[in-house]
């Protein structure tokens, strides 16, 4: 007769939770030594931690977070609200984030709000409500009932990509306004004078529309108005970026700089400049700002402004860490941003040489 098989193995709720003594038991140590392990690894013997890792591993033992937060008060885990992760400016900030949290001991929740306050709004009631202690947003365009909210659950924030603190919401960031003062200081120095913008300027992303005013107040300073329908508006995708470069030179067939306030703004630009037959840069500039990954591959390589993204994430991090621990914490960080001039820009074509004399002669004053 053939024998029964043994029975499956079946998981169970009801099924005892590993502790730490049960570790400490395995392990041969005292409970104190597991935790040490586990909370200050670098003031244990190597020869302790490995048997304690052992033992760990042996039972499949994971502590218990909901224990420790009750008894300390706090869940140990940071949220942050991104407006999206479809951007790899914001991937890169988080990733560095989350591996600088991960090393203290805290665990990332992450959303992403569309660059929709509501929604934004929305992100951050859920993520109090599972008890976060502190929050990593982006910019410094948030709705009244959101720094409201912040306020009243009494945790640290600070908000990332700018370089300023508004409403005493501390920041880590650049000047994105000083950024492209420079990137178009450079375009009048090489020769132009005629200039079109792309720009994505919702309400909720300041750090575009300071990138638009950096633009504007540099041409000012030379003598040069930007018209309304020099300023092309869109959202933040390739598609956008080639439909508004289209409608652009449409309109303005004299350009030969166009500043873009984001990188897939000005690929996108640039696809379609080589659709319509123009050649970058012989013919047309164009830039872009944040320096992803794509804008140093395409053809020709793209002149941006390199933000620090995997810098501002660590930042960040610290900041909040510290401002947990009751640390001292400034009230911004500032960091510096890079022009990167590569092969999309070039000096103005030689039928603008005469003209861009004057607005060089007011810019160098």
């Amino acid at each position: 007769m053939a024998s029964k098989p043994p029975p499956a193995t079946t998981w169970s709720h009801s099924q005892a939770r590993v502790k730490i003594e049960d570790v400490a038991r395995q392990a041969g140590v005292s409970p104190a030594t597991v935790s040490r392990v586990l909370n200050h690894p670098a003031i244990v013997r190597p020869e302790l931690r490995d048997k304690v890792a052992r033992a760990i591993s042996s039972l499949s033992y994971t502590r218990d977070s909901a224990g420790r937060a009750l008894k300390s008060g706090r869940m140990r885990t940071i949220g942050a609200i991104v407006p999206t992760l479809g951007l790899s400016i914001f991937a890169e900030g988080v990733e560095a984030l989350q591996n600088r949290l991960s090393e203290a001991g805290y665990t990332l929740l992450i959303a992403n709000a569309q660059y929709d306050q509501q929604r934004e709004l929305q992100e951050m009631r859920s993520l109090i409500e599972r008890g976060i202690d502190g929050v990593v947003l982006v910019g410094g365009s948030h709705s009244p009932e959101l720094r409201t909210m912040i306020r009243q659950a009494g945790m640290p924030v600070i908000t990332t990509y700018v370089s300023r603190p508004t409403s005493g919401m501390p920041a880590i960031g650049i000047d994105n306004e000083a950024a492209t003062r420079e990137l178009t200081r450079y375009l009048l120095g090489i020769g132009h004078v005629s200039f079109g913008a792309i720009a994505n300027v919702p309400p909720s992303n300041d750090r575009s529309r300071a990138r638009l005013e950096g633009v504007q107040k540099a041409l000012a300073k030379a003598g040069i108005e930007l018209k309304p329908t020099q300023i092309i508006k869109a959202d933040h995708s390739l598609a956008q970026g080639r439909s508004a470069f289209r409608q652009l030179i449409t309109d303005h067939p004299e350009i030969t700089a166009v500043i873009c306030t984001t990188d897939t703004l000005a690929i996108g630009a640039m696809a379609e400049a080589r659709k319509l037959g123009f050649k970058v840069p012989q013919t047309l500039s164009i830039t872009g700002f944040d320096d992803i990954e794509l804008a140093a591959q395409i053809d020709p390589p793209l002149t941006t402004i390199s933000v620090p993204a995997a810098e501002i994430g660590r930042g960040a991090a610290d900041y909040l860490i510290n401002a947990i621990s009751g640390l001292s914490i400034p009230s911004s960080i500032e960091l510096p941003y890079r022009m990167i001039v590569r092969g999309s820009a070039a000096a103005a074509p030689p039928s603008q040489t005469r003209k861009s004399t004057r607005a060089k002669a007011v810019w160098n004053r």
